[in-house]
């Protein structure tokens, strides 16, 4: 495919240098034909590329067809044989410099969904900005016809040498930066056309200052026969991965390169057009202003959606499947919480483990599924019957929960036990073994005062001992076991 290259630039070659001089507008026309050819071509890729890459390759036509218009109006002049008697023709350079507009436009599009349409409302109307101002500028600066002062070309030559530079060096930070392959394939397309782009019409521009020879043109057409073959041949691949500060630094910032191009238009024509060049730098400082901030509102917005399912994520990862209430993981952080909180405070904290009476025999007898049941309704009296916010009702394992009441005493958590009791009697659950028929618990009491020096652990292990003394003592019942170690009946 690359052998397209030299064959073009050969035909090319011979239509400049072998033909006579009354067929040297062919050479302008095949410059005009390799720019048509690579915006085929590049229409052809939008039709693959991903939204919103496509825009990209349009913006990227339509940079192309400005150009190839700039160029028609020179074979046009050259075919009809209009006398030119100056060094910068207006029109073709107006397209020329308007050939820059859809590229600035391209390298500064952000391509977050979020606020794509916004931020393309903003591109278009800071893109039609530099186009006005280039407009306004190039019409000061050039008479109807064009100019005949050399110094005139030389300034156009360093604007153009400047904006080309400029676009090569955003289109490359951008390839470099992207994350997504039909983005990444256009950048590293676009960086090597701009590049070359840069140097060739630049020493074209320079020799053509001196002498105009017809072969220059093929300094012209080499960039778009080259982009007719990169669009081709190129490969969806991802650029070398980078800094992921720097990448998140360009894909942030891209929106500056358009609000760059303004000002500097603006600050160019503020010299003849003062109002309207500082209107421009106006209009490019807030059009990026708006982009920043809605950028900054829908990071806040991610932001916090994010810490928002974090904290979802956490309180689902806390909760237990079957019954609801919270698992033995949050059990455990809950009760060092509420056990440091009391050391610190010299506040009671009490712990009840509970244990479903002869629950194996509701599994054997009434199958699984009705055990979970069980476990549910039981799971919802204990929570029902616990009013206050801070009291934490949690299932340890299997049929055993356990309940974390934050500055209760012992009286206090009799008194809760006591209504457990009542909540759990009341559902009346059937049960095949124990003496009154209905599903009865056992709970083991213990409470902390703050001030041993024991761990949260050493209280865990309490009361678990008084719930093994309850259901020695024939459960259906509660023991409360004192963080000393001394047994107290009911």
């Amino acid at each position: 495919m690359w052998a397209i290259v030299p064959a073009c630039l050969l035909f090319h070659g011979i239509v400049a240098t072998c033909l006579p001089d009354r067929l040297d507008p062919l050479s302008t026309l095949c410059i005009v034909l390799a720019e048509l050819a690579a915006a085929a071509v590049s229409l052809r890729a939008s039709q693959k590329a991903a939204y919103p890459a496509r825009t990209l390759w349009f913006l990227l036509v339509a940079s192309i067809l400005f150009h190839a218009t700039a160029m028609s109006l020179d074979f046009a002049n050259e075919i009809t044989n209009t006398p030119v008697f100056n060094y910068v023709p207006r029109l073709q350079i107006l397209f020329s410099m308007l050939y820059n507009v859809p590229l600035l436009a391209a390298v500064s599009i952000q391509n977050d969904r979020r606020i794509l349409g916004f931020a393309r409302t903003i591109n278009a109307l800071l893109s039609a900005a530099i186009g006005a101002v280039l407009y306004l500028q190039i019409s000061t600066l050039l008479a109807t016809n064009g100019s005949r002062n050399p110094a005139d070309a030389v300034l156009i030559m360093r604007l153009f040498d400047g904006i080309d530079c400029f676009l090569a060096a955003a289109a490359t930070l951008r390839w470099l930066a992207s994350h997504e392959l039909h983005e990444c394939r256009l950048f590293r397309i676009l960086s090597i056309f701009l590049w070359i782009d840069v140097f060739l019409p630049a020493i074209h521009n320079r020799i053509l200052l001196r002498h105009d020879y017809i072969w220059l043109d093929l300094l012209i057409s080499t960039p778009y026969v080259i982009l007719f073959v990169l669009v081709l041949t190129a490969q969806q691949r991802l650029a070398r991965p980078l800094s992921p500060v720097l990448i998140r630094t360009v894909r942030t910032g891209s929106p500056i390169f358009l609000t760059i191009a303004l000002v500097f238009v603006g600050i160019l024509a503020s010299r003849s057009h003062f109002y309207i060049g500082s209107a421009a730098v106006v209009l490019a400082i807030a059009g990026y202003g708006a982009l920043s901030i809605l950028s900054q509102s829908r990071g806040l917005e991610t932001e916090e959606s994010l810490l928002a399912s974090k904290m979802n994520l956490e309180r689902l990862v806390g909760i237990d499947g079957l019954t609801g209430v919270a698992n033995r993981r949050a059990f455990d952080k809950v009760l060092d919480r509420e056990f440091a909180a009391a050391r610190r405070t010299k506040a009671p904290v009490s712990l009840l483990m509970i244990d479903v009476d002869h629950f194996k025999q509701i599994n054997d007898t009434r199958g699984h599924q009705a055990g979970d049941e069980c476990l549910i309704r039981i799971a919802g009296a204990v929570r029902s019957a616990l009013p206050r916010v801070t009291d934490f009702v949690a299932r340890y394992g299997g049929e055993e929960f356990s309940v974390i009441l934050p500055a209760t005493d012992h009286d206090g958590a009799l008194y809760a036990v006591e209504m457990l009791r009542q909540s759990i009697a009341c559902l009346s659950l059937s049960h095949p073994s124990t003496p009154s028929r209905i599903v009865t618990v056992s709970i083991g009491i213990s409470t902390f005062h703050g001030s041993s020096h024991q761990s949260a652990a050493a209280l865990l292990r309490t009361a678990d001992r008084a719930l093994y003394l309850a259901k020695q003592s024939g459960r259906n019942r509660f023991e409360f076991l004192p963080f000393d170690g001394t047994l107290v009946r009911p």
